[in-house]
């Protein structure tokens, strides 16, 4: 049976909106859903979203409830539903108005919601709800430039507390562009640091920018802050740009080669000498380019003398697989042992820096 709504009772009928999926507004009243179907010059048309549903509304052009029909919906509500999509929209509504990655915003905005179990129970994930959020954010924010020659918006130069977060901005030469951010904190934080670890990279560099070592801005900011940017240990991969920089800016400090990226280079060495074959299937060669990465972990004083065991091992295997290996060795590394050696360090790979920029690279393409 239609029950008619009395005029007094329109003014206590509270209504709200939110956003379908298709950016489309939906009226919510007693946690039922309804589409606008119909318009003119004096009113609005709203009827309940559940197929085959004929419970309607009306409503001004203002949206201020006006009546209509108001008989027993044919199914139950679902006020499950309803919160998840006023989540969803509160994520795709801060997603446009800010910068910070959606699955931050995403993980503010559910922690912070109140809603229930079973709401959070349906509620799509982070992955999930990605792609939609992240398609229309595309359409708000600048586009990707076709070149290293753009302006940076003032909202891309702050931190999410809004402090200064782009350091430096300088055409270098043409078509040559740095960018260095970093936060005063940040800043502070690498000034008193007494050990430090560098990695870059390139393969994930932006389009239109290659990855390079930048060290004398960060000591001239030190110098503008009142610090003193002098580190005891300083830890890097090989880099052959990299290593004369670092003696010549930090003459005091010791600098130590990465243990990874020091058995990176030996294995990558016996690839192209084509011993990977060798490297594979025979044990023993196998077991002796293991002990040559390990001469790393070696007390310094012990590295000549167990390199020369190596090769008197090597000698004994039938074919000499591990002549090249050693000379290349012998060539390019024992002369720089105190750069590679790093049995004195309290940590003996850069991997947690080289991980946080995967993670870093990562979540900004996360945006």
């Amino acid at each position: 049976m239609n029950a008619t709504i009395e005029s007094s009772d329109k003014e206590n009928i509270k209504i709200s909106f939110v956003k379908s999926n298709k950016g489309q507004s939906l009226l919510l009243l007693n946690d039922y859903l309804y589409e606008c179907n119909k318009k003119t010059s004096t009113k609005k048309y709203w009827q309940c979203i559940s197929n085959g549903c004929t419970v309607y509304l009306h409503t001004d052009t203002n949206d201020k409830y006006l009546g209509g029909d108001v008989p027993e919906h044919d199914h139950e509500s679902n006020p499950e539903l309803v919160e998840v999509r006023q989540v969803r929209q509160k994520i795709k509504e801060r997603a446009l108005q800010e910068i910070i990655p959606i699955s931050i915003i995403y993980e503010q905005e559910t922690s912070k919601a109140s809603i229930s179990l079973t709401t959070l129970a349906i509620l799509p994930t982070s992955h999930e709800i990605y792609p939609s959020v992240a398609k229309a954010r595309q359409k708000v924010v600048p586009l990707l430039p076709n070149c290293c020659s753009f302006d940076i918006p003032d909202d891309y130069k702050h931190a999410i507390d809004g402090n200064r977060f782009l350091l430096a901005d300088e055409l270098l030469a043409r078509r040559e562009r740095l960018l260095i951010f970093a936060s005063d904190h940040q800043l502070d934080l690498l000034f008193q640091s007494p050990v430090i670890y560098m990695d870059g990279t390139f393969s994930k560099s932006p389009p239109h920018f290659m990855q390079v070592y930048h060290v004398y801005f960060v000591c001239s900011e030190a110098k503008e802050r009142g610090k003193v940017f002098s580190p005891i240990t300083i830890m890097s991969d090989f880099e052959s740009g990299v290593i004369p920089v670092l003696k010549s800016e930090f003459p005091s400090s010791k600098h130590y080669g990465c243990f990874f990226h020091f058995c990176q280079a030996a294995y990558r060495q016996i690839q192209h000498l084509g011993k990977q074959k060798d490297y594979s299937s025979n044990e023993s060669f196998r077991l002796l380019c293991r002990k040559l990465m390990a001469l790393a972990l070696m007390p310094y004083e012990q590295v000549i003398n167990s390199f020369n065991e190596i090769q008197a091992d090597a000698d004994l295997l039938p074919d000499h697989p591990m002549e090249e290996l050693l000379l290349y060795f012998e060539k390019n590394w024992l002369n720089i042992i105190d750069l590679w050696n790093v049995s004195a360090c309290d940590s003996r790979t850069n991997n947690v820096c080289e991980g946080e920029m995967t993670n870093t690279v990562s979540n900004i393409s996360f945006f």
